[in-house]
């Protein structure tokens, strides 16, 4: 399969809901908890190491960042969840704005939730859920660091996950051995008219 994701690029990053880029074709958001590998999966899913900075601390996204996959669809980066190198000040920043951007965006489409295998379905991941389930946003659960389990210990950790899912079923992927990419790519384009 051709990987349409691989002319991804980089946008704008933005803090404040004025400075988002206009509101047209389709956008999914990309969330996940700061040290759940969330810009690795990014740049394994465009075949673009560096379109991502990774970074050996977690939490060292602080906008939220657009990335053009093409002139209708847009992947949408957020901070990880804890926000580690942000400032408190920061972080009590990002809460309205996520609100009024999952009330008014009428351009996301989905949300990709990124959960470390070993470590999925904490607080901060139901709570990223839970506002999919109010906004009535579809949401892609997305298992992490699939290469750090066995394949038996990865079938129960996908099978314990999507026990606990309503209306999405989990996924895994592994950044290091680049595989379920093609299937994130194949979930991401059902919410795009790409």
């Amino acid at each position: 399969m051709k990987n349409l994701f691989k002319d991804t690029k980089f946008m704008l990053g933005v803090t404040k809901y004025k400075n988002l880029p206009d509101d047209v074709g389709d956008e999914i958001l990309l969330a996940g908890r700061s040290n759940a590998g969330k810009s690795s999966a990014l740049n394994a899913l465009t075949g673009n190491p560096k379109l991502a900075r990774i970074s050996k601390t977690p939490g060292r996204t602080t906008e939220i960042n657009f990335f053009e996959v093409n002139d209708s669809l847009k992947l949408v980066d957020l901070p990880g969840y804890g926000f580690a190198k942000s400032s408190s000040y920061k972080r009590k920043d990002w809460a309205p704005l996520l609100e009024e951007y999952f009330a008014r965006r009428e351009s996301l489409k989905a949300v990709v939730i990124f959960m470390d295998i070993r470590h999925p379905l904490k607080d901060r991941d139901k709570d990223m859920i839970a506002l999919c389930n109010s906004e009535n946003v579809p949401f892609i659960p997305v298992l992490t660091k699939s290469d750090k389990l066995s394949n038996n210990q990865k079938n129960k950790a996908l099978s314990q996950v999507n026990k606990n899912m309503v209306g999405a079923e989990a996924i895994t992927v592994s950044s290091k051995n680049i595989t379920g990419f093609e299937n994130l790519s194949k979930k991401i384009l059902k919410y795009s008219n790409t």
